[in-house]
């Protein structure tokens, strides 16, 4: 493969203002909440910026970081910038990205209205007395408030220059402060703030313009813009983003850095967001402007290259890939594509901001925030390692032992690897999870795993090889309930009809409503059945990260093919349905010409106790533990692969 000619526009050196960078590759800013309580920078940050800039990258731009704190601080790990103390930590932070050749920018922000109370000790606060979706309501600032905070830009930004970074960003994106100004939607100012388009640009205008004052005209500064805010009634739309744009490039910004905001999930997942989505409206921007114009969202190298070639974009940015593989720019400039460990986008990194204990996670990179503690290093001793199963959690067992040295064999009962990610990539809105899946595969050549499919692991299997270590990934077994007719011919599994095994009538009665269940029942009636879905429990998904939960129960709830059934008991399957005790206490007959079961599922460890007796080292991971999601697999069987 000819990597130059074939990347060439990526690989290709770059400009924004007078920064020059090594290629056209850009991590963008995402929250991480590995700051400390204060604000600043802690060695966590350092490793995690230092892991994508030793990838590669050609620009880093941290993450938001307050201008002005607590008010306008979104969460409470939330890096600050508010004052000069923070500067000698930031400086440590923009020395360790470009000690590996890459440039640093630090994107200035302020959460406005999309902050709590019970983070900052205070009441929000925006443009307008005007609250966001589920959001506490703001206090309108005064035009004395926002002349300070134009001044917090400014100072934050020359603190930014003396901290050692290359360049500057202000987020004027996402519903944050400086987007709630640019919006008809969160901006009913009857000011010179508010009301015409160029009244609400006043204040991202007077932040630039401040700027340039406190830096000069040779630092890079540039702004990121929502294109539109879809699903917002009189949100920000292209053609005003065109306009804000030719106004920033009028006052001094050196590029443009096009994203979007999404105000309704409207029943798609983020797995289905079209690849590229955002390049016909970074297209549209660069058309206007004269400035260099960056471009997001679920963009791969081959999508990026072309984008480059066709002048869609001068910048690529790399988001949520560069949390699942740091090393993305690398593999793209070795032409090793099938080495990038794929982003799934099914937004776990996001729905991790809400949990706790703090900081991102990633479904596929366990080492994700962990770059010291998690790293792959050579092993002292080779051994031999047996894997037993070829699931995530196996294949990333084997994939990782495989890379410290040591000799690994895997064993698939099956004839092809991928355990239930082969399932699971079946569901609505699910393809993404195959590159995943194919991925591992690829991997078990690459890193020279001998596998060996369609074969049980026996005691005298073990016996004959005689491992120094195994790893037991053998999955779970479906759960079957104690309900009387459980053995009647019209009952069958959930994951037997997903993979095709089975057959089902036009009317389905499905007992259980966690994920299989809920996606069966989406899976089912986009072929044209009939659904009555129930559960127990009163919540569907209820164990279901909110990203995939909130537009699956979406999409089932207003599905007119599908009936839901919360708070049922199970009395008896019959031949042609399920009697059940409703939530009201009546007894009804569920009719149905099949029933299926999605129970949930029970570990498959029945070889451990036998392992233990013939092998010293001995692992378990993914759902032969505790069945449990893909995060869990492939932490447990990446550990696994470091501990042999």
């Amino acid at each position: 493969m000819n990597t130059d000619r074939q990347f060439s526009k990526l690989l290709e050196k770059g400009k924004i203002g007078q920064m020059v960078l090594k290629n056209r590759m850009v991590m963008p800013p995402m929250a991480t909440i590995y700051g400390d309580d204060e604000g600043y920078v802690t060695q966590r940050i350092k490793d995690y910026y230092e892991a994508r800039a030793k990838g590669g990258i050609g620009l880093i731009i941290v993450e938001n970081i307050c201008v002005d704190a607590p008010v306008g601080r979104t969460f409470s790990q939330q890096l600050v910038i508010d004052d000069d103390k923070f500067i000698p930590a930031l400086k440590e932070l923009a020395d360790t990205i470009k000690r590996h050749g890459a440039k640093g920018a630090l994107q200035i922000h302020h959460g406005g209205r999309q902050t709590r109370s019970s983070v900052t000790g205070s009441q929000p606060v925006g443009p307008s007395a005007l609250s966001s979706l589920g959001g506490e309501m703001p206090r309108q600032l005064t035009e004395a408030e926002i002349e300070r905070l134009v001044e917090c830009f400014a100072e934050s930004a020359l603190r930014t220059k003396k901290a050692g970074f290359d360049s500057v960003e202000i987020h004027g994106a996402h519903g944050y402060l400086v987007s709630q100004f640019l919006s008809a939607a969160s901006n009913r100012r009857t000011d010179r703030y508010g009301g015409s388009l160029e009244n609400r640009a006043r204040f991202l205008m007077e932040i630039l313009k401040a700027i340039r004052e406190k830096v000069g005209r040779e630092y890079p500064v540039w702004c990121r813009l929502s294109a539109v805010e879809e699903g917002v009634k009189n949100g920000i739309t292209i053609e005003e983003t065109i306009q804000v744009a030719q106004m920033a490039e009028a006052v001094g910004a050196d590029a443009i850095h096009v994203s979007r905001t999404s105000g309704s999930t409207r029943g798609i997942p983020p797995m289905a967001v079209e690849p590229g989505i955002l390049l016909p409206l970074a297209e549209a921007v660069k058309k206007a402007v004269s400035v260099p114009i960056i471009t997001v969202m679920r963009i791969d190298p081959v999508i990026g290259e072309t984008a480059l070639q066709q002048g869609k974009a001068d910048f690529i940015a790399f988001g949520r890939s560069l949390l699942a593989d740091p090393e993305i720019a690398n593999k793209v400039a070795s032409g090793n594509l099938e080495d990038i460990k794929p982003c799934i986008y099914c937004s776990g990194c996001m729905d991790s901001l809400r949990l706790s204990p703090p900081g991102v996670r990633c479904v596929v990179n366990p080492a994700l925030g962990k770059e010291q503690e998690y790293s792959i290093n050579q092993a002292s001793h080779v051994k031999k390692v047996i894997v037993i199963g070829g699931g995530p959690a196996g294949m990333e067992a084997a994939r990782v032992a495989a890379l410290r040295g040591h000799k690994v064999q895997l064993y698939e009962k099956e004839k092809e690897l991928g355990g239930q990610l082969l399932l699971a990539q079946i569901a609505q809105y699910k393809e993404s999870i195959s590159n995943l899946t194919g991925y591992l595969v690829k991997q078990m050549d690459k890193q020279g795993v001998a596998v060996h499919l369609a074969t049980e692991v026996t005691a005298d299997l073990i016996t004959k090889e005689a491992p120094d270590a195994v790893v037991l990934a053998t999955g779970g077994s479906p759960f079957i309930p104690d309900i009387s007719g459980m053995n009647r011919d019209n009952v069958v599994l959930a994951l037997d009809v997903l993979a095709g095994k089975v057959k089902v009538g036009n009317v389905v009665a499905i007992i259980g409503a966690e994920l299989v269940g809920c996606e069966l029942a989406d899976f089912l009636v986009d072929t044209g059945k009939k659904v009555v879905l129930m559960r127990r429990g009163t919540k569907l998904a209820s164990k279901v990260s909110p990203s995939i939960r909130e537009p699956l129960v979406y999409r089932i709830r207003k599905e007119e093919a599908i009936t839901v059934l919360t708070g049922v008991q199970y009395k008896e399957i019959i031949e042609d349905g399920v009697v059940i005790i409703d939530s009201h206490g009546q007894e009804q007959t569920i009719k149905a010409d099949s029933v299926v079961v999605a129970a949930g599922a029970q570990p498959n460890n029945t070889l451990l106790s036998m392992l233990k007796e013939r092998v010293a080292e001995v692992y378990s991971a993914g759902d032969c533990v505790e069945p449990r999601s893909i995060l869990e697999s492939m932490k447990e069987g990446y550990l696994a692969g470091l501990s042999v």
